[in-house]
């Protein structure tokens, strides 16, 4: 479970650092179904979650 996390985590920071403004607002903006709906449907709910922090975190500024 926190393995999935963490690697849902670095994928999101990852794919923040070269996503544009749009993709990343729409990330954060988005509720956890929609981020679910633009992963490959075999992740977890663990990693998008990670995903979706990773993401929030690069965003910020964090």
């Amino acid at each position: 479970m926190d393995r999935e996390r963490q690697r849902g985590l670095d994928a999101g920071r990852r794919w923040a650092k070269v996503a544009t403004a749009h993709e990343i607002a729409t990330v954060v903006s988005g509720s956890f179904d929609d981020v679910c709906r633009i992963m490959p449907p075999d992740v977890s709910d663990h990693f998008v979650g990670g995903f979706r922090e990773g993401v929030l975190h690069v965003w910020l500024g964090a």
